[in-house]
């Protein structure tokens, strides 16, 4: 390949992830945003809290049902052209959103956004994977999990001055340029047609796994709906029996039988878990016992994000390197560290926990998600992305109702939750560290018979 072939191919590379790192930020803010708005939805429509919420549950619920089947949908219809639709669709969602005259229409906006995220968030994984050489598919994973860290924490700061500034309706309606300069970038650079297959999906699994995730959600989101578990269990079990049976299943079963998925898979979520815990915690601690609101939250945990930030590309490029097992290691340790560190400390000792903690959260999510994808078939990736991006947002919201549940049970509870998420984080690295498959250079898997 001439010098000018290889600067147009980087250029190339470099402009799908530009894609896929704007496309992310937009999915990512947006979940995280509703939190500083619920003030001003309330006296905008006149409606109790209960119902403001739903502003927030109905795009988790959407978002969370359709990841599983966006991903494999990504598999029949190329990446590209589903990463696309959900960009336009995310547009329109945001415009009906920003321009809603009542809160049902509001919460109709909210679902159809949900969907424009499912449709998005998947797409990444299986583009890299598609797009990118082997020896750097991590340093482009730590870029978008750079991307999405910092989305995660700038929600309710950047929200919070939106709403403040020029009201809440501009939350949404600076999403529609957003996206679509997002879409004409996707139609420059990510290439057409990428894993495109001519599979046919399992409308009967697309239904049982989608209810059985949005009930599954709906049980998770508010405390007295546990039992709502049950069915869900019930629906998801007879979704996996189903795709045991089917000739060109939603979710092959043969995504499992790879022990590098499962392990890197449990590790990501678990970080997710841990994450969406200590971040109810500093929640707690910042608006309960201080005084602060969720634009304070968001502010005390920008050195966590920040820190992850900057240490996701790196952390990306060394799993390329070295594999990923030891680094995930590490970055549970720092979050477990991080998690007990805050809970024992105040002030900047606080702070600089936090920061550790942020340290934890970029070492692990992109060499999770390079790990997890690294040794199957490019086939198999569409849908292994989007068990994967379930399996997190699932862990998150356990996470929160698990925590949330032990921080309310009374004195010492506080610390009682942080040694949880700690012990959770120290097993699953050292899970990730003794379980994962040894690293293998990816031009021997590459060229394997």
């Amino acid at each position: 390949m001439s010098t000018r072939e290889e600067s147009v191919q980087s250029a190339g590379l470099a402009g799908s992830v530009a894609v896929l790192c704007l496309s992310a930020f937009v999915v990512m803010i947006d979940s995280t945003v509703v939190q500083v708005m619920v003030p001003a939805l309330t006296a905008s429509f006149d409606a109790g809290l209960d119902d403001v919420l739903w502003v927030f549950n109905g795009f988790v619920i959407a978002y969370a049902a359709l990841l599983i089947t966006a991903g494999r949908l990504g598999g029949v219809h190329g990446p590209r052209r589903l990463l696309i639709a959900g960009l336009v669709v995310f547009a329109l969602a945001s415009l009906a959103g920003g321009l809603a005259t009542s809160l049902p229409q509001l919460v109709a906006a909210r679902v159809a956004q949900g969907v424009g995220g499912a449709m998005i968030v998947p797409q990444a994984l299986t583009l890299i994977a598609a797009v990118f050489p082997a020896e750097r598919r991590g340093a482009a994973l730590g870029l978008v999990s750079a991307t999405m860290a910092l989305a995660a924490v700038l929600g309710p700061v950047g929200g919070g001055l939106v709403v403040t500034t020029w009201g809440w309706r501009w939350v949404f309606l600076v999403n529609v340029p957003v996206c679509l300069a997002a879409v004409v970038l996707a139609r420059r650079w990510v290439p057409p047609g990428v894993t495109a297959s001519r599979g046919r999906l399992d409308w009967g699994g697309v239904v049982l796994i989608g209810v059985g995730l949005a009930t599954a959600s709906y049980a998770l989101l508010g405390p007295g709906r546990l039992p709502w578990l049950a069915p869900a269990a019930v629906l998801i079990a007879m979704f996996a029996a189903r795709q045991r049976r089917q000739p060109d299943p939603l979710m092959p079963p043969r995504v499992f039988r790879d022990r590098a998925f499962l392990v890197a898979g449990w590790v990501g979520a678990a970080q997710f878990g841990v994450l969406a815990g200590l971040m109810l915690l500093v929640s707690v601690r910042v608006q309960s016992e201080l005084g602060g609101d969720a634009i304070d939250t968001g502010l005390a945990l920008l050195p966590m994000a920040v820190a992850a930030g900057l240490i996701s590309p790196v952390a990306g490029w060394l799993s390329d390197r070295i594999g990923g097992g030891p680094i995930m290691a590490a970055g549970m340790l720092a979050l477990g560290a991080g998690a007990s560190g805050f809970a024992l400390s105040t002030s900047g000792l606080a702070v600089a926990a936090l920061a550790v903690a942020g340290l934890g959260v970029g070492l692990v999510m992109a060499p999770a998600s390079t790990e997890a994808i690294r040794r199957l078939a490019p086939d198999l990736v569409p849908a292994a992305s989007g068990v994967l991006n379930t399996a997190r947002q699932a862990a998150s919201l356990l996470g929160v109702a698990v925590i949330g549940g032990i921080a309310q049970a009374g004195p010492g509870a506080f610390t009682t939750a942080a040694g949880t998420l700690t012990a959770l984080a120290l097993l699953s690295g050292l899970a990730g560290l003794l379980l994962l498959p040894r690293h293998v250079r990816d031009d021997a898997l590459t060229n394997r018979p």
